[in-house]
């Protein structure tokens, strides 16, 4: 009789920490992490254990989505003091490089007005030193350039503070948010203690495809599982998906939601913005999980570093999948302009392709080019690129939350590229103030007044049909409205039909259908083929 093989079940979320917190860009890389414990996270926490029931109430209330409050109930607020202990205790170096950080940059603006920057190398804070620049602009503004590659060198990056867990997914509603709520240990859950770029990693994700003894998941996880019976119910014996790779005369488009796609062509797998979700035993909308996607995906592309965008949890899922994950390129000058490809290789990437705006790469009888990407990050520097797809004579624009805000941007593609037949982007005419997940990268004090009319928004419908005109194009698709319940736990819940961004993407529907476009907002998994 042979032995049972098991592979994680279908149900089971797998949730990279970083010290019981959600693991994203802002406290995997070095000095944001820094900046985000010290002046959030730490903060955040205090204001919970002043206030406990409040917050309880408060996360839960749903005209209240988006605002700072710790979803976690008031009688377990003895286990959010204990993590906040050791939070100040285990990143204590981390606070002092970002209150280093913040007064430097302060006494800098004031002090230096052109002259020669090399007397004040003398004045840097002891944990600066030798990981910073000091520059200037071409019209005498100081700045702090970072050096980035030297701190992932340093004890400012703390991988012995990750760690993966794994838990039953109830519903989608069940996850902490992402921003505000880090995890405490529940009934079911394994916490295992692992650096994100270890190899055991991929050795745990290698079973969605390829079924394996319980002995060796419990080789794999150590000493996170003490018996079988803690680990069986997140195991399921039942087989994974078969793929069946795509061969008709065009390319095949597999919307798995929000701003994520597969595109397949001639044996080539590209997955845009990766985002996947585990599917709740206790049901909800219907997707594709894992084991449903292909063994090899040739290109991840990530457009910018938002996390419904960049989610760490899927790209550490699909790591021993991923060919090459295909990254923007940073300008570094800006602390919180980190690198995607420097954040890659820590998570344990191989091949990471970082592309400048029209760079590209060669697929059979096509091209994948990063082109440009403006708006939607409230006019602060960061990494960001939208891609073209081109299948043959086919062109598709994955613009996420691209905004029109200069006709000569699209004017240029089509002139550098020609028609680009089929365009998915947002819509979005609000947008969160542009310091959303970012005010720990701001001064404390600063004159906050001109500030207010600085939106992360995408395009409005004006914005959005003169892109589809200037590009020739014939196909839109609605996308990245945050409309899917797996994400919730990022963005929040999902706008209803009445919410301003919902009636406005119904009116660049509308209106480009009036124009003889095929316009369809996509929610929820879709396929889509188009001509060759």
């Amino acid at each position: 009789m042979s032995e049972s093989t098991y592979r994680l079940a279908d149900h089971t979320c797998v949730a990279p920490l970083v010290q019981s917190w959600t693991a994203w860009w802002m406290n995997v890389a070095p000095i944001p992490a820094s900046l985000h414990v010290h002046k959030s996270q730490v903060p955040l926490l205090k204001a919970y254990l002043q206030t406990p029931d409040f917050h309880a109430r408060a996360a839960k209330d749903q005209a209240l989505s988006g605002g700072t409050f710790v979803g976690i109930a008031p009688e377990r607020a003895g286990e959010v003091k204990a993590l906040l202990q050791q939070m100040q205790e285990a990143q204590a170096d981390r606070a002092r490089l970002a209150e280093a950080l913040e007064e430097f940059q302060g006494w800098l603006v004031d002090e230096a007005k052109g002259q020669s920057l090399e007397p004040l190398y003398e004045k840097l804070p002891e944990p600066l030193r030798g990981l910073v620049e000091l520059s200037y602009d071409y019209i005498n503004r100081p700045f702090v350039r970072v050096m980035e590659g030297a701190l992932y060198r340093s004890a400012y990056h703390k991988p012995q503070l990750q760690s993966l867990r794994l838990l039953p997914l109830a519903s989608d509603s069940s996850r902490p948010h992402l921003f505000t709520t880090p995890y405490l240990m529940e009934p079911g859950q394994i916490d295992w203690a692992v650096p994100f770029s270890e190899e055991r990693v991929s050795r745990l994700f290698e079973t969605d495809l390829s079924p394996r003894p319980l002995g060796y998941l419990r080789d794999v996880l150590g000493q996170a599982v003490t018996s079988d019976e803690q680990l069986l119910p997140l195991l399921t014996e039942a087989p994974p998906s078969r793929y069946t790779p795509w061969e008709g005369p065009g390319p095949r488009v597999r919307y798995l939601g929000h701003a994520c796609a597969l595109v397949e062509w001639k044996g080539i797998t590209i997955l845009v913005d990766p985002v996947v979700s585990a599917k709740p035993s206790g049901g909800g909308m219907p997707r594709l999980t894992f084991h449903e996607l292909p063994p090899r995906i040739d290109y991840a592309l990530i457009t910018h570093s938002h996390p419904d965008h960049l989610a760490i949890d899927t790209l550490l899922r699909l790591r021993h999948r991923i060919g090459h994950l295909v990254v923007p390129r940073c300008n570094g000058f800006l602390v919180g302009d980190y690198s995607p490809k420097l954040l890659a290789r820590s998570l344990g990437f191989q091949n990471v392709l970082e592309l400048d705006t029209y760079e590209s790469i060669p697929l059979p009888d096509g091209e994948l080019i990063a082109v440009p990407f403006l708006g939607e990050h409230g006019d602060i520097g960061h990494a960001k690129s939208s891609y073209v797809v081109r299948t043959g004579k086919q062109q598709l624009l994955f613009a996420a939350d691209s905004m029109c805000v200069d006709d000569a941007v699209y004017r240029h593609m089509r002139q550098n590229l020609g028609p680009v037949q089929t365009v998915f982007m947002n819509t979005e005419i609000e947008g969160a103030p542009h310091t959303w997940t970012l005010e720990a990268l701001f001064p404390k004090k600063r004159d906050r007044k001109l500030e207010k009319n600085r939106r992360c928004r995408g395009s409005n419908t004006g914005e959005g049909l003169r892109i589809l005109e200037l590009l020739g194009s014939t196909r839109l698709y609605n996308y990245a409205m945050g409309l899917e319940p797996w994400m919730e736990h990022i963005i929040g819940p999902a706008s209803p039909p009445e919410a301003p961004r919902m009636k406005e993407s119904e009116r660049l529907l509308t209106e480009a259908r009036a124009r003889g476009l095929t316009a369809e907002r996509l929610h929820g998994p879709t396929e889509l083929l188009l001509e060759s």
